[in-house]
């Protein structure tokens, strides 16, 4: 057979690769490595995770709520979560997303439209403004002219930025939310849930320039050429006021009532709470966060603890 013919020549083959010299392992550059000892300090520590030690009553005005750690995404309080309600303007959240993500915060923006729907800024048409006035305007003041002046410089235009939002909020999973303007005016097919607002949040939570803006209690925009000014004001009383709090987004509508949004976050603890439908927004929000932080202890988490010998990655 054509093997055995040849099974002679290839024995003879394989001596050679194991003469000195010509072995693939001897060819190898091994440096012997001391191996220390590496203590649990050395180990990363992880986020400190909540454990519930306390379980204490919690009455809220609101619809809708929730309270959920940032860090590890535990859910501490939930009520209604996933029921659809009008999100009054905290649907400026996604505008600002769609804006940070996609626009230039340096565009010059003409004013060519105003809206005076509820709490406005005061533009005036044929204003010039830079984008990322603008979006602190949003943020800040709430104000609702500029909502519809980003969407207007959108490319495409307003409705546009309508289609992109929604298409960004699919993105997101955000399943149950439908917008049909930029700012949160009240209709039918205009909705979003605690949950799905939540998420959105922490997308946003990620820009620094958010985080930044939402932190202020007041500002100063003005037009390209400095003439006309508009001191904006946050809509966020808690701001300032309540320890740990470092932002957050405002919302209210005769159908959706007051809405709002709170990042909270001291001592390494990173909370968010999401309050819809309510009658006092403030005291709703200030009564999660309290509940939260009384029920909930904080254990920090060492990474050698999930670490076992028997576990696949070890074998």
């Amino acid at each position: 057979m054509p093997f055995f013919k040849f099974l002679p020549l290839f024995l003879l083959s394989l001596t050679f690769l194991f003469l000195p010299g010509n072995s693939y392992y001897e060819t190898l550059n091994l440096v012997p490595v001391v191996s220390e000892a590496i203590g649990q300090e050395a180990l990363p520590h992880l986020p400190p995770l909540p454990q519930k030690r306390l379980n204490l009553p919690l009455f809220l005005n609101a619809k809708a709520s929730l309270l959920l750690d940032y860090s590890s995404g535990a859910v501490f309080w939930r009520q209604n979560e996933e029921e659809k309600l009008p999100p009054a303007s905290l649907t400026k959240l996604i505008t600002a997303l769609i804006v940070l993500e996609e626009m230039d915060k340096e565009q010059v923006v003409t004013v060519n439209r105003v809206e005076n729907y509820g709490q406005v800024m005061g533009l005036t048409i044929g204003e010039q403004i830079k984008v990322g006035d603008l979006l602190k305007a949003l943020l800040i003041f709430s104000a609702n002219d500029a909502a519809y002046a980003l969407a207007d410089a959108y490319p495409g235009g307003r409705e546009a930025f309508i289609n992109r939002a929604n298409v960004r909020a699919q993105e997101l999973g955000l399943k149950n939310t439908h917008f049909v303007n930029p700012n949160g005016e009240d209709n039918p097919n205009h909705y979003s849930t605690a949950w799905d607002l939540a998420r959105l949040a922490q997308r946003l939570w990620r820009f620094e320039e958010f985080r930044q803006i939402v932190s202020q209690n007041q500002a100063l925009v003005c037009d390209v050429n400095g003439l006309v000014c508009h001191p904006l004001y946050t809509t966020d009383e808690l701001l300032g006021e309540f320890p740990g709090l470092v932002g957050g987004k405002t919302g209210f509508t005769e159908q959706a009532g007051e809405c709002f949004l709170s990042f909270w976050e001291l001592d390494g603890v990173r909370l968010l709470s999401v309050v819809l439908g309510s009658g006092d927004r403030f005291g709703d929000t200030q009564k999660l966060l309290q509940w939260g932080l009384t029920s909930f202890d904080y254990s920090p988490m060492e990474a050698v603890s999930f670490i076992q010998e028997d576990s696949i990655a070890g074998r």
